[in-house]
C-alpha cells in the first residue's frame, strides 16, 4: 500500500497536468482527493502502530547488486506522512483558487504532486539509495516550484540557490550513508540503526559529518539558512507547503531517523546544539527586521527549524516530546500563515507591511486565521504553540538539573530571548496589516477580496491546531507516542498538559512573553539596530557574490584551460587524460604483474604467432604512410596519406576474416577523406608556419603515449581473454536466439541492440545539430547580404 500511495501521487501529477484543472469548477476537490485518501488510510494504521507493529514493503530494484526499494511505516513515518498529506490536501485545494484561470495551473500541480510523492518517499524509505533518490527528487521539484515564475530574476536566483545548496547537500549525505552502509554491510536503514556500536566504527566521524551536512543544508541551518528566504519568490502555495511543513523538515526528519544510533556521539551533540542554537537565534532576530510578510515568515521558519535541530541533540524523554510537538505545532500555524500572506497579496497586490493596514474589516476570515496562527506562533496559552515552547524549556531545565552546569542557564536565557522575538514579530504581523487603522505610508488598497475558498484551507488547518491541545488525552497516545518512540529508539509514554502550576518553566515562558511585548512596542528601534548588523548574517548576497561567482569563475578557468587554446592543445589534453586514467587503473587494479611480463618480450610474441609476409608488408606501408602524414607540408598530401593508413587497417580486417568490419572501416575512411578535403578546401593549401620544437616534442610525446597505451591494452586483452562464460554464451546463442551465424553482427543488432540504437541516436542528433549550425550560418550570411544590398540601395 505504501508503494501504491506513491504511485497514486505520481499518477495524479501527470493526470492534473493533462486535464487542465483551471477549467474545472471542482478542480480543487479533484486535486485534494488523492492526498486526503492517503491521509485517511494512514489514520487507519494508527491502532496497529500503537500496538508496536511496523508496516514493511520490499520490492526488487537491482537484485544483482543486492539493492531493493524497501518502504517502512513506523510512528515517525506516520507523523510526517500525515503532515505531508493533510497539509498537502489543503494546499492542493488552495492552489486551484489561488491560481484561478491560470493556464499554468496544471503544470504547477504536476510539480507539486511530484514533490509530495518524493517527500513521502523520504519519510517511508528504508534503503539509503532510495532515500537519496527521493531526497534529490524534492530538490529538483522544489527548484521547479521556486522558479515557477521563471521570467522573474528573483525566481531564477532563488531557485538556483536552493538547488545548489540542497543538491550538493544531498550528495554529501549520500556519501555519508554509503560509508555507513559499506561499514555495516547493509544499506537498509533499519539494519544500520540496529548496530549497537555504530559510533565506535572508524568511519563514523566522517560519515556523521557528511550526513549532518546534508541535513543542515536541507533544513536551512546556519550558515546555509539564506536559501530559504531567497525561495520566497515561489508562488504562495509552494511556500506554504515546501517551506513550512515539508521540504525544510526533511533534514529534521533525517536527524530524527538516525537519532537512536548516533545521539551518544559527542560530535552529534555539540554539532546539533551549536548549529541549531545559532540558527534559531539568527532567524528570530532577523525576522522582525523584514518588511515583506513572506520574508518574515521565512526567517521565523529558519528559527523554528534551528530549535528542532537543537532539541535533537539531547537524549531524553523531554527532548523527544518537544521535537514531535514542535514539528506538529509549527506545521499547523506556519502553513496557514503563509496562506494568509498569499491571500493578502492576492487581494492587495502587496506584501509590504508598511503599506498594509485595517485589513481585518475587508478580509475578516483571513484576519481570523492570522490571529489564531499568530498567537500560536507567539506561544500564548492555551494554543499548541504554547505547548511547543513549554516542552523546549522543560528540556533545557531538565538538562540543567541533571548536569548542574551553568552553561544551561545561558541556554535557557537564549531560549527566552528567542521566545521573546517570536512574540514580537508575531504581534507585528497581526497589528500592522490587520489591527491598526491606518499606515504612515501609502496604504495598499484591497483590489478584490479573497473568496472564502482561499481562506477555508488555512482556517481548517489553524482550527485543527487550535483544537489539539484540548484533545491531548487521545491525540498524544495515538500519534505522538509512536513518533517519539521512533526518535528515542524505545517505547515511550509521554504526557502533555496545558497547566503544570507556577513552575520555573511557566515563569520563564511568561517572562519571554512580557519581553516580546516590550520588543513589539519598541520595534522601530529594534529594526534599526538589527538592520545595522553586518549583512553577512543574511548570507544571500555573500553566497551570490562569493560562492556562485566562484563557481562561474572556476568554470571559466577550466573552460579556458581545456578548450580555450588550439584544437591540437585540446586534443592533447583529452588524450593524455584518457592515458592517465587508464594507466592509473592498470597500476591500481592489477593484483600481480607476474605472468604478464613474458607477453611484452618480442621473442615470446613471435613464438605465439609468427606474422606472414602480407601482414609485414601492410605494417610497413602503414608506418610509411603515417610518417608521410606528419611530414607533409601540402595539406592534400597529408589527407591522402592519412587515408592510406585507414585503407591498410581495412585490409587488415579483410585478412583476419572480418569483412563486415572491413566494409564499415572503408566507408568511414572514404567519408573522412571527403570531409577533410571539403573542409581544407577553404583554408590555405600549405601549412603556414613550421611548428615550434616544443610543440613538436609535445605532439611526439602524446603520440607515443597513446600508441603505447593501445599496444599494451591489445596485449593485455589477448593475454587475458574475456570470461569463457561470456564468449560461450554469445557463441551458443548467436544462431539459436539471434538467428545469425555472424556473432559480431548478432551482438550489435540483437544482444546489444539498445546500445546500438543509442549510438545511432547520438549520431543522428549530432548530424541534426551540424545541419542546424550550417543552416543558421547560411541564414545569417543571407540576411547580411540583404542588409548590404538594402544599404547600397538607400545610399544610391
Amino acid at each position: 500500500m505504501l508503494a501504491l500511495a506513491l504511485i497514486l501521487l505520481f499518477a495524479t501529477s501527470l493526470f492534473l497536468w493533462l486535464i487542465r484543472p483551471h477549467r474545472l469548477a471542482l478542480g480543487g476537490w479533484v486535486a485534494a482527493l488523492p492526498p486526503a485518501a492517503i491521509a485517511a488510510w494512514l489514520i487507519s494504521q494508527i491502532p496497529s502502530l500503537n500496538a508496536g507493529k511496523t508496516l514493511t514493503e520490499v520490492y526488487a530494484w537491482i537484485p544483482s547488486f543486492g539493492l531493493d526499494i524497501s518502504l517502512r511505516l513506523d510512528g515517525l513515518g506516520l507523523l510526517f506522512g500525515l503532515i505531508i498529506t493533510v497539509i498537502g490536501a489543503a494546499i492542493a485545494f488552495y492552489t486551484h483558487y489561488y491560481l484561478a484561470n491560470d493556464e499554468s495551473q496544471g503544470l504547477f500541480y504536476a510539480y507539486l504532486f511530484a514533490f509530495m510523492a518524493s517527500m513521502l518517499g523520504i519519510v517511508w524509505s528504508d534503503n539509503v539509495i532510495a532515500l537519496f533518490v527521493f531526497w534529490e527528487g524534492t530538490s529538483l521539484t522544489s527548484y521547479l516550484l521556486i522558479g515557477f515564475k521563471h521570467k522573474e530574476s528573483q525566481a531564477q536566483t532563488g531557485a538556483n540557490t536552493a538547488l545548489v545548496i540542497t543538491g550538493f547537500g544531498g550528495i554529501f549525505m549520500l556519501m555519508g550513508l554509503l560509508l555507513l552502509g559499506q561499514a555495516v554491510g547493509s544499506f537498509r536503514i533499519s539494519e544500520i540503526l540496529a548496530i549497537s556500536q555504530l559510533t565506535s566504527l572508524p568511519i563514523f566521524p566522517a560519515a556523521l559529518a557528511l550526513i549532518l551536512l546534508g541535513a543542515f543544508t536541507k533544513s536551512a541551518q546556519f550558515p546555509f539558512h539564506f536559501w530559504l528566504p531567497g525561495a520566497m519568490s515561489a508562488p504562495t502555495p509552494a511556500s506554504a507547503y515546501l517551506h513550512s511543513a515539508t521540504m525544510v523538515k526533511a533534514g529534521v526528519f533525517l536527524l530524527a531517523r538516525f537519532h537512536p544510533a548516533m545521539s551518544d556521539s559527542p560530535i552529534w551533540f555539540w554539532s546539533l546544539l551549536s548549529v541549531g542554537g545559532i540558527t534559531a537565534l539568527v532567524g528570530a532576530i532577523t525576522a522582525i527586521a523584514k518588511w515583506d510578510l513572506k520574508a518574515t515568515l521565512a526567517y521565523a521558519t529558519v528559527s523554528q527549524l534551528g530549535i528542532l535541530v537543537l532539541l535533537l541533540a539531547f537524549d531524553n524523554e523531554y527532548a523527544y516530546t518537544a521535537v514531535v510537538v514542535g514539528i506538529v505545532a509549527h506545521a499547523l500555524y506556519k502553513g496557514p500563515f503563509f496562506m494568509v500572506a498569499g491571500n493578502i497579496d492576492h487581494a492587495t497586490h502587496s506584501r509590504d507591511i508598511r503599506e498594509l493596514a485595517g485589513l481585518w474589516r475587508k478580509l475578516p476570515w483571513t484576519a481570523t486565521t492570522a490571529i489564531l496562527a499568530g498567537l500560536s506562533m507567539a506561544g500564548l496559552p492555551p494554543l499548541f504553540g504554547f505547548l511547543a515552547k513549554e516542552t523546549l524549556l522543560e528540556t533545557l531545565f531538565h538538562q540543567l538539573e541533571s548536569s548542574h552546569d551553568s552553561l544551561w542557564w545561558i541556554a535557557i536565557g537564549l531560549a527566552g530571548v528567542i521566545g521573546a522575538f517570536f512574540v514580537a514579530y508575531s504581534l507585528t504581523l497581526l497589528w500592522e496589516p490587520f489591527l491598526r487603522r491606518t499606515s504612515p505610508h501609502e496604504t495598499a488598497q484591497v483590489v478584490h477580496p479573497a473568496p472564502f475558498a482561499l481562506d477555508a484551507p488555512a482556517l481548517f488547518l489553524v482550527l485543527l491546531g487550535t483544537a489539539m491541545p484540548f484533545g491531548l488525552g487521545s491525540f498524544v497516545p495515538h500519534l505522538l507516542n509512536p513518533a517519539a518512540s521512533a526518535v528515542a529508539g524505545e517505547t515511550l509514554h509521554i504526557e502533555l498538559a496545558l497547566w503544570h502550576g507556577l513552575t520555573p518553566v511557566f515563569l520563564t515562558s511568561m517572562a519571554a512573553i512580557a519581553t516580546g511585548i516590550l520588543l513589539f512596542l519598541g520595534r522601530s528601534w529594534v529594526r534599526k539596530a538589527i538592520q545595522a548588523t553586518p549583512s553577512w548574517l543574511d548570507g544571500q548576497d555573500l553566497f551570490k557574490e562569493r560562492v556562485i561567482g566562484g563557481i562561474y569563475g572556476g568554470a571559466r578557468w577550466v573552460t579556458q584551460a581545456v578548450q580555450g587554446r588550439t584544437l591540437a592543445d585540446h586534443a592533447s589534453i583529452v588524450l593524455m587524460s584518457a592515458v592517465g586514467m587508464v594507466v592509473y587503473a592498470l597500476v591500481v587494479g592489477l593484483e600481480s604483474w607476474a605472468g604478464l611480463g613474458t607477453l611484452f618480450l618480442p621473442w615470446q610474441l613471435l613464438r605465439e604467432s609468427m606474422p606472414e609476409f602480407q601482414e609485414v608488408a601492410l605494417f610497413a606501408v602503414a608506418i610509411i604512410a603515417a610518417l608521410v602524414t606528419v611530414q607533409s607540408q601540402p595539406r592534400l598530401n597529408a589527407i591522402i596519406s592519412l587515408g592510406v593508413v585507414g585503407i591498410v587497417v581495412t585490409l587488415a580486417f579483410v585478412f583476419f576474416g572480418a569483412p563486415d568490419l572491413a566494409l564499415t572501416q572503408l566507408l568511414i575512411e572514404v567519408l573522412t577523406v571527403v570531409l577533410l578535403v571539403l573542409v581544407f578546401y577553404r583554408i590555405p593549401i600549405q601549412f603556414r608556419h613550421p611548428l615550434h620544437w616544443l610543440v613538436l616534442l609535445r605532439n611526439l610525446f602524446v603520440s607515443v603515449c597513446v600508441g603505447l597505451l593501445g599496444f599494451v591494452l591489445v596485449v593485455l586483452t589477448v593475454g587475458k581473454p574475456l570470461a569463457p562464460s561470456i564468449s560461450d554464451f554469445f557463441m551458443r546463442n548467436s544462431v539459436l536466439s539471434g538467428h545469425g551465424a555472424n556473432v559480431v553482427n548478432v551482438i550489435l543488432v540483437d544482444f546489444r541492440g539498445y546500445d546500438t540504437m543509442g549510438e545511432i541516436t547520438v549520431l543522428s542528433l549530432a548530424a541534426l545539430g551540424g545541419y542546424a549550425l550550417l543552416r543558421s550560418s547560411r541564414l545569417r550570411q543571407t540576411g547580411k547580404g540583404k542588409e548590404d544590398n538594402e544599404g547600397e540601395g538607400v545610399s544610391g
